[in-house]
């Protein structure tokens, strides 16, 4: 047997080599005590020779886990990610995993399932919504997965807990009624056109604030999604890659938004036209009188107060997104035409989100069934 067992007083111990230091090239060797008998040290001795020969042994990693997740996020995470959700998960991290976590100081390879399922219950007690508990849970896993990789730990044991079930959010929609109670409020508003796109192509509110000139087809009428508005920490607002490869598409749009984008378009031209050499042309659609980027807060401020003159009950901006899919649904549009025209990542995001809108004429089926069968009867 590879590996010495001695005794040590009235205890057993085992030495056994387990390679050599990467970084000083020297011998390491594992030592366990306090065996009370001889066999049973034998018997922890084979355990980790096997592992060593399967190449499954795992040194236990002494580090906390905070300091290992704050190591992980700043040296591998955050350069995987866009930099505009760097801030919003290096926030759930530090206030959820690091601060108010119970294991937070815990040895990396000292952290149980159970760990991990008590920290869950603690914030579902918190009133979290299980949809955040369940970020934590997917950063949790990746962060761990991680450590596995980086063989500071023989297992990961977020894949035997238990987060809780994800609740999806109610949609709101507006009605046909409603629509046009809003917009005929903001008709003459500057914010107008905004909410117009948004309506009847169903884009992102940063799609939109993103959107520039050059991405408008009047001829073949349609809109080039490219890009973003979005918020990085210490930088402000910038122009960003799109969410998914599907987000980058091409939207087709009718007269009637071509007629309002030539307005506006004029409009733009006379401010730049008074504002002469103060007016900072960025090629958006949707800007400042003096050409720059629109706050995306501002959209929302306004949008709460054309509701409120409207007398409408208030909804998201990401909700008009929602209404133009359902209206698109109902009137029969194919699912796959709508998960394009959405820019989703795939139709399966659509169908999981807009399911309840799908028509379902169970009679329809039966009658579709019914004249297939006659029809083989004829052949």
């Amino acid at each position: 047997m590879k590996g010495t067992i001695l005794k040590r007083g009235n205890t057993y111990s085992y030495i056994v080599d387990i390679g050599k230091d990467p970084q000083t090239g020297k011998r390491k060797q594992k030592t366990k005590g306090g065996f009370q008998r001889k066999k049973d040290a034998e018997a922890a001795l084979r355990k980790v020779i096997i592992e060593l020969d399967e190449n499954r042994y795992h040194e236990p990693s002494k580090e906390s886990f905070a300091s290992y997740i704050s190591r992980w996020f700043f040296e591998h995470y955050q350069k995987r990610i866009k930099d505009s959700t760097v801030s919003a998960r290096w926030y759930m991290i530090e206030k959820h995993l690091i601060n108010e976590n119970p294991f937070s100081e815990k040895k990396l390879s000292s952290i149980t399932t159970k760990d991990i399922d008590d920290f869950y219950n603690k914030k579902i007690a918190e009133n979290f919504s299980t949809n955040y508990i369940r970020k934590m849970h997917q950063i949790l896993n990746q962060s761990l997965s991680q450590a596995v990789k980086w063989q500071l730990l023989a297992f990961n044991p977020v894949i035997d807990s238990d987060p809780p079930s994800a609740k999806k959010d109610e949609i709101k929609i507006w009605s046909f009624e409603e629509i046009h109670s809003f917009l005929n409020v903001c008709k003459k508003e500057q914010y107008y056109l905004l909410f117009l796109l948004a309506f009847y192509t169903g884009m992102r509110r940063g799609e939109l604030l993103g959107l520039k000139w050059r991405d408008i087809n009047i001829d073949k009428r349609f809109i080039q999604v490219e890009r973003s508005l979005s918020y990085i920490p210490k930088k402000g607002y910038l122009l960003t890659t799109l969410k998914t490869l599907n987000s980058k598409r091409k939207v087709p749009i009718p007269e009637i938004i071509i007629d309002e984008l030539l307005i506006h378009k004029k409009n733009q031209n006379k401010w730049k036209y008074k504002l002469n050499n103060q007016y900072f042309d960025n090629d958006l659609v949707i800007c400042t009188e003096t050409g720059s980027f629109l706050d995306p807060r501002n959209v929302l401020r306004v949008m709460k107060r054309i509701c409120k003159a409207a007398n409408l009950k208030p909804i998201r901006f990401h909700d008009i997104r929602h209404t133009h899919a359902s209206i698109l649904i109902s009137s029969g549009v194919d699912l796959v035409k709508v998960s394009a025209r959405l820019g989703h990542a795939n139709p399966k995001i659509t169908l999981e989100t807009y399911a309840h809108l799908i028509p379902n004429d169970f009679n329809e089926v039966a009658d579709i069934f019914h004249n297939a069968i006659q029809q083989s009867k004829k052949r």
